[in-house]
């Protein structure tokens, strides 16, 4: 995986490289962080972010979020082509 380009405090943007380069042991790190609510909204608002060409983890990061957390709904707006970062 790429190391983190921020400080040494992650940010969303870690958790989407994590989302689209990480490891089984940094999916499951990042698993059991989207435990806490505030964690899962916080990677759930970087998901429409993701490379266009990586929409499969996105997808799969979308479900893993609502099953743990019914009440949260995340639009991946699958339609945008461009690079969101």
């Amino acid at each position: 995986m790429n190391p983190g380009r921020s400080t040494n405090t992650p940010t969303p943007l870690n958790w989407l490289n994590i989302i689209q380069r990480g490891g089984t042991d940094d999916w499951k790190g990042l698993y059991q962080l989207c435990r806490e609510a505030g964690m899962a909204r916080q990677v759930a608002a970087i998901l429409p972010q993701r490379d266009p060409d990586l929409l499969a983890s996105a997808r799969l990061w979308k479900f893993l979020i609502e099953d743990l957390h019914p009440e949260m709904k995340i639009d991946l707006n699958e339609t945008q082509r461009n690079t969101g970062i």
